[in-house]
């Protein structure tokens, strides 16, 4: 793909640089001529040097051709030479500043130097130049990405995305620019907004993803206490208390969303849930088929959030009673098979697909469109986004959001971020769209290239820097399966597992992995990680050891493990020296705190002292950095 760009790029400038060429030929004997002809040949056979020298004698007969200078930096860019392909490109745009290839190259060459502020402006102006150029497209996404900007970066790829819907990597980029938007309006929150019920109930939502439902359930308490909760907070806390089977208190929040200023539909979902799981399934599914006649797409959009509050047998029995009543109810059936794809499946949920609106067919016709709907209010206020007052904005955040239009509250989420008063709401409302989003790009770069175990890798990699932990195995486990014999697929698949607390799967997969190379330094740490898990400090030791020459950023782990043995083990000082060599990784102060309480047994309460109070400067920062989805895998006590 990139050689068949440069190549419609070359013969682009071939053409213009042999006008110019045959003009100076009748002032050189034509020599111009005959070295493009010659260059050209050469690079024809990928013999970039001698194109390249060839090019060289040109510009030396005539140095004020444009074209020349541009073909002379596209042999340096084939070369790799960039500050050579920079000189030559930057003679080319000086001589004709409307000739597009030299500003897409200079471009691509600064992203090379990872000079991205330099190779802005010239990726600005090629994309306005051709906007059909989707290698422009994805150049100056990458450049707005490392220059933290996000939101231009997202769209920059989602017009690559439009240009060639079958490329992998375009939408493998546009879900790692939503994830960045993600962590970008979650810093933000952490930074500004602390006090605000938005971001109690964002920290909430994550914590409930993680499934910490005791840390949720305090989130979801501080942000009730507010004045104006956001819209269905009463409800998302039902849905954890679901969760954790207290069905009469989960009641009790969905009846005051219910009976609240807001409408949300969220708290009907809950209490038919409810009656299902005290065995009212008759009830239950009533309830559920009246909520998918009155707003359609938001039953498809939501349903996904109640897997974790029924058990596997009822929601079976929902969905056995949905079919048996498929022949009286023509909608029975189409819900059955989503209950069957959101609830019962083992494949990854809730991943919406790439579109704005559900599709019209079955119980998904569109229903009622009484007032306070999702669908409805999406479908009346979509059309007038821009002028939206910041009530009305609001009002559409939620409504586009629960109705499954992600892109459209992403969209009225930077809008809402325009203006101090609402900007808390915008960051609420856009860290969830966004999110949502940055999932279903990654799903759709993989549904593109769904026998390549290196995409899937690749996606599971992005997924799980943003501790998407489930979605994550997912694709860890599509690798897998189409390779299993890759190393990279069953150490990733092994250590998320071990991030959701899966031990003894991951330790399964970690011995295949040692027994076919007993001497990997990873897969011997990790074995060493869960053994010290388990608590099975003997058998963890002899596995850390052979990590020694561990380098990089793992190494800091190798040592907070040792240091837990040897402390466990009563080797009070090689427990201490292993602990200071691990304190560069220490992200949530339990490294200082269990390395202050070996201070304190060796005697040395001053360096005690200090351990406990930097470690609890760690906590605090790294509480704070919930709403990202900061996980903690290091179970050592905290000292709180």
């Amino acid at each position: 793909m990139r050689w068949n760009i440069l190549a419609i790029c070359l013969a682009a400038v071939f053409t213009n640089l042999m006008v110019n060429a045959a003009v100076v030929g009748q002032r050189s004997g034509r020599s111009v001529e005959s070295l493009v002809t010659e260059a050209r040949a050469a690079q024809s056979k990928g013999d970039f040097n001698s194109a390249a020298d060839l090019y060289r004698k040109a510009v030396g007969i005539d140095p004020s051709v444009a074209e020349l200078w541009a073909n002379l930096g596209l042999m340096y860019h084939e070369l790799k030479n960039p500050p050579q392909a920079i000189e030559s490109l930057s003679r080319a745009a000086r001589l004709k500043p409307s000739l597009y290839v030299p500003q897409l190259f200079l471009g691509i060459e600064y992203l090379e130097l990872k000079q991205a502020a330099q190779a802005l402006p010239h990726l600005d102006r090629a994309t306005k130049m051709d906007p059909s150029d989707p290698q422009a497209l994805l150049a100056l996404g990458k450049a707005l990405e490392m220059l933290d900007r996000p939101d231009r970066a997202a769209d920059a790829y989602e017009k690559a995305t439009q240009l060639t819907p079958r490329d992998g990597n375009a939408w493998l980029k546009l879900g790692t620019a939503y994830l960045q938007r993600v962590e970008r309006d979650a810093r933000a929150m952490t930074s500004t907004y602390r006090d605000s019920p938005y971001y109690h109930l964002r920290a909430a939502e994550t914590l409930a993803e993680q499934g910490k439902l005791a840390q949720a359930e305090k989130a979801y308490e501080a942000t009730l206490t507010s004045r104006s909760p956001p819209p269905c907070a009463h409800a998302e806390f039902g849905i954890t208390l679901l969760q954790e089977n207290r069905v009469a208190e989960a009641r009790r929040q969905f009846d005051f969303e219910a009976n609240g200023p807001q409408h949300c539909e969220l708290a009907l979902l809950g209490n038919a849930v409810a009656d299902l799981i005290d065995g009212h399934t008759e009830v239950a599914l009533k309830e559920v088929l009246s909520v998918a006649t009155n707003d359609p797409a938001f039953v498809r959009s939501n349903l996904y959030l109640f897997r974790n509050a029924m058990s596997r047998g009822r929601a079976q029995e929902l969905l056995n009673l949905a079919r048996a009543q498929g022949d009286s109810d023509h909608s029975s059936p189409e819900l059955a098979s989503l209950i069957e794809q959101e609830i019962l499946s083992d494949e990854t949920f809730g991943a919406p697909g790439f579109v704005t609106a559900a599709p019209q067919t079955g119980f998904l016709r569109t229903g009622s469109n009484r007032t306070g709907k999702p669908s409805a209010c999406d479908q009346v206020l979509k059309e007038e986004i821009q002028s939206l007052a910041a009530s009305q904005q609001q009002l559409f955040a939620s409504c586009s959001f629960y109705t499954g239009d992600y892109r459209n509250t992403s969209r009225s989420a930077e809008l809402l971020k325009a203006s101090p008063a609402t900007k808390v709401q915008g960051l609420y409302w856009g860290s969830k769209a966004d999110q949502k989003l940055a999932v279903a790009a990654l799903s759709r770069a993989g549904e593109l290239d769904p026998d390549s175990s290196r995409m899937h890798v690749l996606i599971g990699d992005v997924l799980r820097q943003r501790r998407l932990w489930s979605e994550a195995e997912a694709e860890y486990r599509k690798a897998a399966a189409i390779d299993p014999k890759s190393r990279s697929a069953r150490l990733s698949l092994a250590i998320v597992l071990f991030t959701e607390l899966k031990l003894d799967e991951s330790f399964q997969i970690d011995q295949s992995l040692l027994a076919e190379a007993a001497e990997d330094p990873e897969a011997n740490l990790l074995a060493g990680e869960i053994l010290v898990q388990q608590n099975e400090l003997g058998k963890a030791e002899p596995y850390l050891l052979k990590c020694r020459n561990l380098a990089g950023d793992l190494a800091p782990r190798l040592h907070v493990l040792l240091g837990k043995v040897y402390a466990e083990t009563r080797r009070v000082a090689g427990a201490i020296d292993e602990y200071k060599q691990g304190l560069a990784g220490d992200e949530n102060g339990s490294a200082h705190y269990q390395l202050g309480r070996l201070y304190l047994k060796a005697g040395n309460k001053a360096a005690a002292e200090e351990a406990f109070t930097e470690s609890k400067r760690l906590v605090k920062e790294w509480n704070s950095r919930a709403l990202a989805g900061a996980e903690q895998t290091d179970t050592d006590a905290s000292p709180n």
